[in-house]
């Protein structure tokens, strides 16, 4: 995956591609970053984070929904390097904990499986919940299976996953604005959501403690915005996110078929047309998302709303600013969740 020529060096014309179709799906709020060759050449806030109509600016947080799996992912494969996590060891040889499950195969969920989304737990169910499927044999997109890994690595790392995510990422790579837990700083900066008619969907005032997943949560709870994402991006194709050589390639190899031209690797999608290609999208009530970025060519867009529109934004404007097979990766998605 490439940018495009023509927009490695037009960044008006960027930012004129950016508000055309922030104006066509009704946008109200948006940030988007472009890498190239494994330097970060475009960053941009446009529009407004709420009904008052402040701008959004390179401060401005929204939720990063399921792009929290991204560096989650990428943290579970540290703690590999590390010898602190086996993929292959079952979660609950390790987890101290009750069973979420109490069918006889929930023993059998491995990190591997929960990272692939293949560990047979459905998305989000009250305790104990029912499988669906034997792990490793299928893929079906679940976030419960990144809270049970999370659980369980908080234990053997007696840190929090919000403690974890500074200490690895967001210190290290300057995403000074970015945390994982909800704080009175975060208000400060955060946008509302809105819905695809452009009503207020969303206004945060406090921190997530309720519900099948309170935060920090793996699955979700990312506070960021495409300044942040795309240091991380940058650090992911620079550095391979400080892995190991075989590590990282165990990361982006296929554990399983999401859809018939979508694999997944361990925390990333994958395509099948570009095996360059990691990519994630994020999906919460008034806020939609996409990192997408090639660690073979050091190319990379990272793309942040504050709509329910966000899927049709980036999907656009991934198809105008890059070579990647949108086609595939949104066919995938429409029918993910």
């Amino acid at each position: 995956m490439k940018i495009k020529e023509k927009y490695l060096y037009d960044h008006e014309l960027v930012a004129e591609l950016l508000l055309k179709e922030m104006e066509h799906w009704g946008i109200k709020g948006a940030s988007a970053s472009m890498i190239h060759n494994g330097e970060i050449i475009f960053q941009k806030a446009l529009g407004t984070k709420n009904p008052e109509g402040d701008p959004v600016t390179e401060s401005t947080l929204n939720e990063s929904a399921s792009l929290t799996k991204t560096l989650f992912g990428t943290l579970i494969m540290r703690l590999i390097d590390e010898g602190k996590i086996d993929p292959d060891r079952p979660v609950m040889d390790v987890y101290k904990g009750e069973p979420w499950s109490y069918d006889k195969r929930f023993i059998n969920i491995t990190p591997r499986h929960c990272l692939s989304h293949s560990c047979g737990l459905p998305n989000w169910q009250d305790k104990p919940m029912e499988m669906i499927f034997d792990p490793g044999s299928r893929f079906s997109y679940s976030g419960e299976g990144y809270f049970l890994l999370q659980r369980m690595t908080e234990q053997i790392m007696g840190k929090d996953l919000n403690s974890l995510f500074h200490e690895y990422f967001l210190d290290p790579l300057g995403m000074e604005h970015s945390s994982a837990t909800w704080t009175p700083e975060i208000y400060a900066s955060f946008s509302c959501g809105f819905d695809k008619a452009g009503n207020v969907v969303k206004i945060r005032d406090k921190r997530r403690t309720a519900g099948h997943a309170p935060e920090p949560c793996a699955a979700w709870s990312l506070y960021s915005n495409a300044f942040d994402m795309a240091l991380f991006q940058r650090y992911i194709i620079n550095e391979h996110g400080g892995l190991k050589d075989e590590t990282f390639a165990l990361m982006h190899t296929p554990q399983i078929m999401a859809s018939s031209q979508i694999p997944w690797g361990l925390g990333w999608g994958l395509c099948l047309k570009d095996d360059g290609i990691l990519w994630h999208w994020g999906d919460n009530d008034g806020f939609e998302s996409l990192s997408l970025l090639d660690w073979k060519t050091g190319d990379a867009l990272a793309v942040f709303t504050n709509s329910d529109n966000g899927s049709y934004f980036w999907d656009a404007v991934a198809g105008q600013l890059t070579d990647a097979p949108m086609d595939d990766i949104t066919s995938f998605v429409r029918i993910a969740e």
